[in-house]
């Protein structure tokens, strides 16, 4: 065993076990039972045990290692071998990346999870996220003749397998800690985060002891930086108002999908609407809001809401949010219009191709522009941080239209300034 391999096991895995059982153990309520996928030696699940009290855990490895701390079955990798809902979490730490595909797993996970997933795993971003990854997995794993695909994701594909799976993060944090400084300022800084994952029909907003244990992703950070809550407030008013908002009846009952920080909600109260809600899939923006409106952790494909019980559903720039077009828009609008009443109104305002987008895509891509303006770089990270699913949405603006049309009867359908504006009611029948 060389110098690197002796400096690994000891002082490196004993300060990680010691920081990753801190965090699982906030995240697991004493009394629960869970399932550790991929244990290893069982150490950290131990230790786990060891500081929650009360708890049943169990293990399952593809290598099943002698002397383990915690009782570990062998299993394939790939079907996790008990009943659905049969523990009350299941738990990832640096699994899923030694997979060729985190979705198969993930799935069984959420099959046999009664409350939540649990994970521990890799951020590909950030200078050299890649190269460093893959050391720190050989040194850690090559001697135990551990797999390494060395598959890493970035936050984006991570968010697209959660909504596959019809979760959310109910918890997420980056910047773990696991190493002494300056060795985490190379090997720590963002590339770890730790997650559970709650189901995504949770009919309120999640909650978080603190805003330390709830940190947000690179896109949410540069959302944070495009405007100010105020401007944003006074710009969606505005919008709302030149929409025809003035018009509608004042006891409308009102939801605003993909409502983020709830500032869209902020804009229907200070236009007098008092019958509001919020729906949005990211429990940390859905924390930043304070009102009066009822907000729900959601998806949009599968909204929390009866038949027919809402006048107006609102979405400012979410749909071009949507994974897979165009099956997802498909499925979120067959819900807009299930939850709307007859006659009900859709508004929708999202990015469209017009030479006037064309021309802030280019502006985006000069690091001077960006370096003089502070607002053009968070657009500009945003962009790239929604890249697969932005791209494939402006891609198809008569397919989208084609839809919208076939299911709307439309009132405004207006082109310009990189924007469609669409107010449209549900169709009868």
């Amino acid at each position: 065993m060389g110098l690197l391999d002796i400096s690994h096991g000891g002082y490196v895995h004993r300060r990680r076990v010691d920081v990753l059982s801190r965090e699982f153990a906030k995240l697991i309520p004493p009394g629960s039972t869970v399932l550790d996928v991929g244990s290893g030696d069982g150490r950290l699940a131990a230790r786990i045990r060891d500081r929650v009290g009360d708890l049943k855990i169990h293990g399952i490895d593809t290598l099943v290692r002698p002397g383990a701390h915690i009782p570990i079955a062998r299993f394939d990798g790939r079907v996790i071998p008990h009943p659905d809902a049969s523990f009350d979490y299941v738990m990832f730490v640096d699994v899923l990346h030694h997979t060729d595909d985190p979705r198969i797993l993930l799935r069984e996970a959420s099959r046999v999870a009664r409350k939540g997933v649990l994970i521990k795993d890799h951020l590909l971003e950030g200078t050299l996220a890649g190269p460093i990854l893959g050391f720190m997995d050989w040194v850690g794993n090559a001697r135990h003749g551990v797999p390494l695909p060395y598959n890493y994701w970035t936050r984006a594909k991570w968010d697209a397998a959660f909504r596959e799976l019809n979760r959310v993060p109910g918890y997420w944090k980056r910047d773990l800690g696991l190493y002494p400084a300056p060795a985490d300022w190379v090997f720590g800084r963002s590339l770890h985060f730790v997650a559970r994952l709650d189901p995504a029909s949770v009919a309120s907003l999640v909650q978080v002891d603190t805003p330390e244990q709830c940190c947000s992703s690179p896109w949410e950070d540069a959302y944070e930086r495009f405007e100010t809550p105020e401007q944003e407030i006074g710009k969606f008013a505005t919008r709302l108002r030149d929409l025809g908002a003035e018009d509608w009846p004042r006891d409308a009952r009102i939801v605003e999908l993909f409502c983020g920080r709830g500032n869209g909600l902020h804009a229907l109260e200070r236009l007098g609407f008092q019958r509001i809600e919020g729906a949005d899939l990211s429990a940390t923006l859905l924390e930043k809001y304070r009102g009066p409106a009822k907000c729900y952790v959601a998806d949009c494909r599968s909204l929390p809401f009866e038949n027919g019980s809402k006048d107006i559903i609102i979405v400012q720039g979410g749909l071009h949010h949507l994974p897979a077009l165009p099956d997802d828009l498909e499925k979120t609008v067959a819900e807009i219009v299930r939850v709307l009443a007859p006659g009900g109104r859709v508004i929708l305002v999202e990015p469209w191709l017009t030479p006037f987008l064309r021309f802030v895509h280019f502006t985006c891509e000069q690091p001077v522009c960006r370096r003089m303006s502070g607002k053009l770089d968070a657009l500009a990270t945003m962009i790239e941080h929604e890249r697969t699913t932005y791209e494939a949405w402006l891609s198809k603006p008569q397919r989208i239209l084609d839809l919208l049309k076939v299911k709307f009867v439309p009132e405004i359908c207006r082109i310009g300034w990189g924007k469609l504006m669409f107010v449209g009611r549900r169709k009868q029948g």
